[in-house]
């Protein structure tokens, strides 16, 4: 297409307006008639973007030149694409507006439409008949795509950061933030840290729980924007911008707040600050990059890997050597040790528990060989497509072997990318041999080989493209399409369900907690009147329950004082064993929460009270549909083992 005239201008807002009328009308028409909300939206929202859509590849058509090509995308599902994508992100607009802030379907609809229109102009615009010079050109293409799916993303985000009930996990450290302190058993405090800025500024909800993570994954794609240009270009930085926004696990490290999320922000300055000091030769770089890796320890102590890193690529990489004889590197780690001062400080004063737990309980107990985990969660949470795209960047052909010279430095800066990828990576696959393996672990050791991923996802002027190069590269946009698809249906299903499927069921309730804590409310006020006294709630699994229920419940904006975990009983609850002794406990009346019934059914149980009740059951319902049940029992007079509290029982 040609630069707009004033009169297309006008004709592309007359048509706009048009299809919102029609998409309005349609609505509440079919609305009117009987049909629900979900069918009813679908079915005008088709009309709607069929009248804005068809007038404008009209006037694409009638350009000869782009005759054919308009043809093709039109054909080949490009407007589909758009369509689901922007259908979904109004659903979700929508179902937001009437479900959870109450507004009449007639109402919401005029908000859903204007929000959709919009994104939907800016997708066709640019994915259904996008300008030949743009297609042909990546310096403005590919930007282009980046800021219109980032955006997308960061939309959907903001729409569901206060709908999709918490994780345990961030339940869990929602609970460190009440318990502030120098160091938890489990990880470093910053996390908590964060969260009790957040919720002091903006006060208790998901919201404010998560914005922390919405803010570190920014930190992260402004460090790798900046990495990828110093080694790159434009084109490349926006790319690897995408990258980060689209894959899974940083999708949801921006998402969910886990110490991943700050580790990854300081992970990404760190190899910023690396890569100025060791490729660019900036000594002042030393500095910022003890500051991140400080940073980076009082978040997660994997992050120390990359010390590792440094080191390998000290010793392998000739030009580096003589840093390992200058103060730069050392000075850069007494800035770190410093930061995490206050880590050591905890653990001094609690038996060194946060290392031993995070150390030696990691690396010894049960043999388990979980190699085979450990690849498929790469798989999974980097997509086969840039797990391929991966190894061939640290293992490239030497056809592909162009990226960028820098006078001949092409294997410098693959070797720079390869040890701080390999060397991180070679640790967990060690573990992974002979220990249990989690899917969250590698996912900030990919931060170094993204830049690369990202020069590589375009063919360059004169390359020779092999064959396996060729397919990878065309795996990508179907793979950012159906990202695009799946996280925005994900979240749709987790916090209101899908059309036609209800909420999300389980016996773990992802998603259901507010409905878990409201029953279980109920429970502890019969609990109450029966005994006359309020009973310790205790969730009889590791933390989870304990924590979903201290966040969601409604008796106090602090959060309930009574509430403990299944250390009282014996089993392990991690922190949970700190900020409710057994002493505090005696005497009391246990309500015991659990989603697996036999585990209330333990004989071991009674030993601890002077009584104990039967296994009662609760069916939870969510929109009248059944969601789940859990299983709770009441014990009388805690006694904290009176007849032998030494003993070690230990129950999972």
């Amino acid at each position: 297409m040609n630069a707009a005239t004033p009169e297309l201008d006008r004709r592309l807002v007359a048509v706009s307006l048009s299809g919102m009328a029609i998409d309005l009308l349609v609505f509440w028409a079919l609305f009117a008639l009987g049909a629900n909300v979900e069918a009813s939206q679908i079915a005008s929202f088709f009309a709607g973007a069929t009248v804005i859509l068809v007038p404008n590849a009209h006037r694409a058509l009638t350009q000869a030149e782009l005759t054919a090509v308009a043809i093709r995308r039109i054909l080949n599902g490009r407007f589909v694409v758009v369509f689901i994508a922007v259908l979904l992100l109004r659903s979700a607009v929508l179902l937001l507006l009437i479900e959870t802030w109450h507004w009449l379907p007639q109402t919401a609809i005029i908000v859903a439409v204007l929000i959709a229109t919009a994104f939907f102009l800016v997708g066709a615009v640019l994915f259904v008949l996008p300008d030949a010079d743009t297609k042909a050109n990546s310096a403005i293409r590919w930007p282009t795509i980046t800021v219109a799916i980032v955006a997308y993303l960061l939309v959907l985000k903001l729409i569901f950061i206060n709908s999709v009930n918490l994780i345990p996990e961030e339940a869990y450290y929602w609970n460190y933030a009440r318990h502030l302190d120098w160091g938890y058993l489990d990880h470093p405090p910053m996390i908590a840290w964060l969260i009790w800025l957040s919720t002091s500024v903006l006060g208790k909800s998901e919201l404010s729980v998560r914005l922390p993570a919405y803010i570190c994954w920014m930190v992260t794609a402004v460090f790798m924007f900046r990495l990828t240009l110093n080694l790159f270009d434009r084109p490349a930085a926006f790319r690897a911008i995408l990258l980060i926004a689209v894959l899974p696990i940083y999708f949801g490290i921006g998402f969910f707040m886990t110490p991943d999320a700050p580790l990854c922000a300081a992970w990404a300055g760190c190899l910023y600050f690396l890569e100025r000091a060791l490729l660019a030769r900036d000594r002042r770089a030393w500095w910022w990059a003890g500051l991140c890796l400080g940073i980076g320890m009082l978040s997660k102590y994997t992050i120390a890997l990359l010390g590792l890193g440094t080191f390998i690529f000290l010793v392998v990489d000739k030009r580096s050597r003589d840093w390992l004889f200058r103060p730069n590197p050392y000075v850069a780690a007494v800035i770190a040790l410093i930061l995490f001062s206050p880590v050591l400080l905890w653990n001094v004063g609690n038996d060194w528990a946060s290392f031993a737990f995070q150390g030696s309980s990691r690396w010894s107990g049960k043999y388990v060989f979980s190699l085979h985990v450990l690849i498929g969660s790469i798989f999974l949470l980097l997509t086969p497509t840039a797990a391929l795209a991966i190894v061939q960047t640290l293992i490239p052909e030497r056809a592909t072997d162009s990226a960028k010279t820098y006078d001949g430095e092409t294997r410098r800066l693959r070797l720079w990318a390869a040890v701080f990828t390999l060397a991180p990576l070679s640790v967990f696959v060690v573990h992974s041999l002979f220990a249990q393996s989690k899917m969250n672990w590698t996912a900030p050791i990919w931060l170094a080989a993204i830049p690369f991923v990202a020069w590589n996802m375009v063919a360059r002027s004169g390359e020779h493209e092999s064959s396996m190069v060729a397919f990878s590269r065309r795996l990508w946009m179907p793979t950012v399409i159906s990202l695009l698809f799946i996280l925005g249906a994900s979240f749709l299903y987790l916090s209101l369900g899908l059309p036609g499927a209800g909420p999300m069921t389980g016996e773990r309730l992802f998603g259901e907690w507010r409905v878990v804590a409201q029953r279980v409310g109920t429970i502890e006020k019969l609990v109450k009147i029966e005994t006359g006294s309020e009973p310790i709630i205790v969730g009889m699994d590791k933390n989870f329950i304990s924590s979903e229920l201290s966040f969601y419940s409604a008796l106090s904006s602090d959060g309930p004082k009574h509430i403990g975990g299944s250390h009282l009983v014996g089993r392990e609850s991690l922190m949970w064993a700190f900020w409710f002794p057994p002493s505090a406990a005696i005497g009391k009346n246990l309500l015991m929460i659990e989603f697996n019934r036999n585990k209330l059914l333990s004989p071991v149980l009674a030993d601890y009270f002077e009584k104990i009740s039967e296994v009662h059951t609760e069916t939870l319902e969510k929109y009248g549909r059944v969601v789940g049940r859990i299983y709770w029992r009441v014990g009388y007079d805690y006694g904290g083992r009176a007849a032998g509290m030494t003993s070690q029982h230990n129950e999972q």
